[in-house]
């Protein structure tokens, strides 16, 4: 398994290194949302449990088709067949709708244990680079009781936005109305740090989408909508970029039975049981 170093530059350095590289972070400055599009494997292999890399074309939520971004998956084909809900791996997002662009960024994201409540070590994590590989901040898993929810930091390791879905109950239940009935949307919200993880108080918001009745029942394919907060830096849009590949790869889900599931092959159920993704 593939080790992982991380190399903190001193400030000065740091801007003149997001913009060298292919295209870099500077190519993230004009866009404020994102369509993020996880492309179909083949259905039999799936059904097998033969998981295939994640592959996602990103466009814009105005222009759905037009794709402005490419990433693609680097994993072991014995962790993805085996321990596929918390294998390592690697994601490079490139400029363009197809492979082969200048490189925008990189994720990297370490083997550890299942996302679960009140853990105290091996949080779910992944750690966002530039276009060179150098350092930008991470996504974490944070200790809770209830619901999930993931702190971003920048590339000094300050928290910069909490990452939860929207509550309810003093914070106990997931608020499944927070994007209305009956309509399969998931959110995970960008929250400030001293703000309340309700509905209203967001900045941001990453949203799984319905994706089709065959895509959502004979595939693992997702789509969804990435809405970063007003002002944000290129850095910063990486994070969430990177913060997005996360939730689609973990089980973002706990024992709480207000939890509702973030696969929505079927009715949200506000009694929804565990579902990786």
């Amino acid at each position: 398994m593939a080790g992982f170093s991380v190399v903190m530059p001193s400030g000065g350095d740091l801007p003149q290194q997001l913009s060298m590289g292919g295209a870099g972070l500077d190519a993230l400055a004009p866009h404020a949302d994102f369509f993020v599009k996880q492309t179909r494997k083949g259905c039999v292999q799936e059904m097998m449990g033969c998981e295939a890399k994640t592959e996602f074309k990103i466009a814009t939520m105005g222009n759905q088709q037009a794709d402005v971004l490419y990433a693609l998956e680097e994993s072991s084909f014995l962790q993805r067949f085996l321990i596929s809900p918390i294998r390592e791996w690697n994601m490079n997002v490139t400029q363009g709708g197809a492979p082969g662009g200048p490189m925008i960024a990189q994720f990297f994201r370490p083997l550890r244990c299942g996302i679960g409540p009140m853990k105290c070590c091996c949080y779910q994590e992944v750690m966002h680079k530039d276009a060179l590989g150098v350092p930008i901040g991470s996504t974490t898993e944070g200790q809770y009781c209830f619901v999930p929810k993931f702190t971003i930091t920048d590339a000094q390791g300050n928290p910069e936005y909490l990452l939860s879905q929207p509550t309810c109950v003093g914070g106990a239940c997931v608020d499944i109305f927070a994007e209305g009935l009956c309509n399969c949307r998931v959110p995970f919200y960008v929250f400030p740090l001293t703000a309340e993880a309700v509905k209203g108080q967001e900045v941001g918001r990453i949203v799984k989408v319905w994706a089709g009745l065959g895509t959502e029942l004979f595939s693992d394919a997702d789509k969804f909508e990435l809405v970063f907060p007003a002002g944000a830096k290129p850095d910063t849009k990486a994070r969430l970029l990177g913060s997005l590949f996360l939730l689609n790869q973990v089980s973002t889900l706990n024992p709480n039975p207000c939890t509702p599931p973030l696969k929505c092959d079927r009715p949200l159920e506000p009694f929804g049981s565990l579902e990786p993704l």
